[in-house]
């Protein structure tokens, strides 16, 4: 009887083992799922993404714990089975839905989306209301089909045998409380192990805690990650930018000196000669006052950064410091050579060297090669696609890489935008007008560009008459630039000096005959052309810009203001989008007569025409310097001979003698003599020498401290304290 009894408990002992083992395992079992959920999204969103893992792949792995107890301990709250059931599945299906939302998003802008930032702005239910994007979206879902079918295995689980397989019963609070003490042990020692590392500019360190780049954010530390760190933002505002290790140049205010910028004489640069002592003498020339040599005026910076360190504001003593470290643009043969011109200033939507063809678009292929013709011109695809390209174009700062758009900002927090386009030229006394063919408030242009100073912003919605589809019932999609030339331009022809600002829209993606109201006009055009649909209808819907130029080219000449007028174009963007990149390849072989041709993706997919043209220019002038997007701005300033402080914006005259550079989001660039990528971290010699030494470690430094003292010059509303 004894023998059994100990027989009986020894069994006891095993079964209640193993059942206290199976009960934790139920207790934590959604905690445990959504740690191998987060996980496997993380591989299957990188997988989709990315070429392979990298060796940081370890981050969104590491991080994916912590996420994982986060969303685990939201279950298992309610007595209700179902309840917790229900709401396990709802997160699951909303984390489905934030990867192929990104997914999608990524494949038509080539960026990703700080989702809640956009959501806070208003901007994602504008772009989910704007029919056409709505459409686009929904055609990109079925090109990453497969991609998005990953992303739902959890949910597929979930629904299934997870329905069983998982417990739903409520936790105890003891175990809340140990899940919770857990959640914030893992979340620190992630933390710990970030910070164990390298914390330069584009560390993890630096992706975490400065969200300096939500691209790569969301691979080097995991799309969840980046999703949280964006929410971080909309709740607490930006994070700080960390200006500490910026460099402030020495030695950079030798042009000060005006002695030393005009000192000799014939004599002293002609020693051998010998005086004429019987010449008459003359009185020597008078030297050259300082602001004849350079772009720049009269800031007191020294008083500014005393004033910015008495009041204990550390950064913007360091902003005024960097500034103060900058050489200005000098003064050129370029300098005011077409002083009191008219200007027209034209961001052209999605333009490329791909729109651009001898037959089928003249009137650009005249403009591109006759009167500057820029051999080295590049539009970065800058964080926020048209809006941070208006930004870089307008403004010449760079935008921001993440978080809230900086045109935006600009608009709600109405910042002071003393040197941006508009106001500059106000300030000049020119005849201020904006024009857009498409909505009036999409990206709240009706706050950025009127505080820009385009109080007579005129688009659908404040005085621009669409054109409208057959049946009258809505607005087509693109509007006809030629369309918004021939209906404004009477506006301001009698109003010189007038600058009149335009933004396009007839060459919006997507690019097809069925969506795209512009290609599809423009079909017969590129019919007999040998290439893919995409390709024939980018062309297309650019035929429309096309004409909106060569109108606008004959209005001037009609009106006898072509020789006294400035034009200028460029790019938001290029053409974005995965689903594209065929498409330009076609195009650009066609163009080369040759069967095939591979577009460089990392460096000369970016690589455009800048147009600037006036009826009064003779010959061509052939520019070989590197020049982008922010350097347009400071060199119409110069050629209008505008008074501008050329140390606080980003760009350069392009026909100074300032080094030519070509900065990308990421911190890759481009110079005459080396190219660096972001992405693998190496800087390659052009010139096939051996790199001065240091030149490698200081560029990416001064790149980053660039981008970093732009980012914060929005922040700080920094123009504000210059005048």
């Amino acid at each position: 009887m004894r023998r059994r009894k100990r027989r009986r408990s020894k069994i006891s002992f095993q079964q209640v083992g193993r059942t206290r083992k199976e009960n934790l395992l139920l207790t934590f079992s959604t905690v445990i799922y959504f740690i191998a959920a987060f996980v496997w999204w993380e591989f299957a969103f990188h997988f989709a993404m990315f070429d392979g893992f990298s060796a940081k792949f370890f981050f969104p792995i590491l991080f994916s714990i912590p996420t994982g107890v986060f969303f685990g301990l939201l279950c298992n709250l309610t007595p209700s089975k179902l309840a917790n059931y229900i709401i396990t599945c709802v997160l699951t299906f909303l984390c489905c839905v934030m990867c192929g939302v990104e997914i999608v998003y990524y494949s038509i802008f080539t960026t990703f989306t700080p989702a809640f930032s956009m959501i806070a702005q208003g901007t994602a239910a504008q772009a989910i209301a704007f029919g056409p994007f709505l459409a686009q979206g929904i055609a990109n879902i079925w090109t990453n089909f497969f991609s998005i079918v990953l992303i739902l295995v959890p949910f597929i689980f979930i629904l299934t045998i997870g329905r069983t397989l998982l417990s739903y019963r409520q936790r105890s609070l003891p175990t809340h409380g140990i899940l919770a003490g857990a959640l914030v042990v893992l979340h620190l020692l992630c933390l710990l192990i970030v910070g164990i590392g390298n914390k330069d500019d584009g560390s993890v360190y630096d992706l975490y805690h400065h969200n300096s780049s939500l691209d790569q954010a969301v691979e080097d530390l995991g799309l969840a990650t980046a999703m949280r760190l964006d929410l971080r933002t909309v709740i607490f505002g930006e994070p700080k930018v960390d200006l500490d290790d910026v460099d402030i140049e020495s030695g950079n205010n030798d042009w000060m000196n005006v002695d030393k910028q005009t000192q000799g004489t014939d004599e002293a640069q002609n020693p051998d000669e010998t005086v004429d002592e019987t010449q008459e003498t003359t009185e020597p020339e008078k030297e050259p006052d300082i602001h004849d040599l350079y772009n720049f005026t009269d800031i007191d910076f020294e008083k500014l950064i005393a004033d910015a360190e008495a009041a204990g504001n550390k950064d913007l003593a360091t902003m005024h410091k960097f500034y103060y470290s900058q050489q200005p643009t000098n003064k050129n043969e370029y300098t005011g050579i077409y002083e009191g011109y008219n200007l027209i200033f034209i961001t052209a939507e999605g333009f490329s060297p791909h729109a651009v063809h001898k037959d089928l678009t003249p009137t650009l292929y005249k403009l591109v090669n006759t009167g500057y013709v820029f051999t080295n011109f590049y539009t970065p695809l800058w964080f926020g696609s048209t809006l941070a390209g208006e930004y870089a174009n307008i403004v010449s700062q760079f935008p921001s890489n993440g978080g809230r758009i900086s045109m935006e900002v600009t608009g709600e927090e109405r910042t002071d935008m003393y040197y941006s386009l508009g106001r500059t030229m106000e300030r000049a006394g020119y005849n201020l007008w904006a024009f857009h063919n498409n909505t009036s408030t999409y990206y709240n242009r009706d706050e950025s560009h009127p505080n820009m100073g385009y109080e007579r912003w005129i688009a659908q919605g404040t005085g621009f008459e669409p054109e409208m589809n057959s049946s009258g019932s809505k607005p087509l999609w693109p509007q006809s630039d030629l369309h918004m030339i021939d209906t404004t331009f009477d506006l301001y022809v009698d109003q010189e000096p007038f600058h009149a600002y335009y933004l396009t829209v007839s060459a919006h993606a997507e690019y097809n005959f069925g969506g795209n109201a512009m290609s599809k006009r423009n079909q017969e055009a590129v019919a007999n052309l040998p290439m893919s649909d995409e390709a024939k209808a980018y062309i297309a819907c650019n035929i429309e810009l096309d004409k909106a130029m060569a109108s606008l080219i004959k209005k001037l000449e009609d009106a006898g203001i072509a020789d006294r007028t400035l034009v200028v174009l460029t790019a938001d963007h290029i053409p974005y989008g995965d689903a594209y990149k065929e498409a330009l390849n076609e195009i650009e072989a066609y163009k080369r007569g040759v069967s095939s041709y591979q577009i460089e993706q990392e460096y000369e997919r970016y690589r455009n025409n800048l147009i600037i043209w006036t009826g009064s220019m003779k010959e061509n002038v052939v520019v070989d310097k590197l020049c982008s997007s922010v350097d347009v701005l400071p060199t119409v300033y110069n050629m209008l001979g505008l008074e501008y402080e050329s140390r606080v914006l980003a760009g350069r005259d392009i026909f100074s003698d300032s080094e030519g550079i070509v900065i990308f989001p990421n911190a890759s660039y481009i110079t005459d003599i080396a190219r660096y990528s972001n992405k693998t971290l190496e800087t390659t010699s052009l010139t096939g020498e051996e790199l001065p030494e240091g030149y490698a470690n200081n560029m990416v430094k001064s790149v980053r401290n660039k981008l970093k003292i732009s980012r914060m010059f929005v922040e700080m509303d920094y123009y504000k304290y210059l005048h």
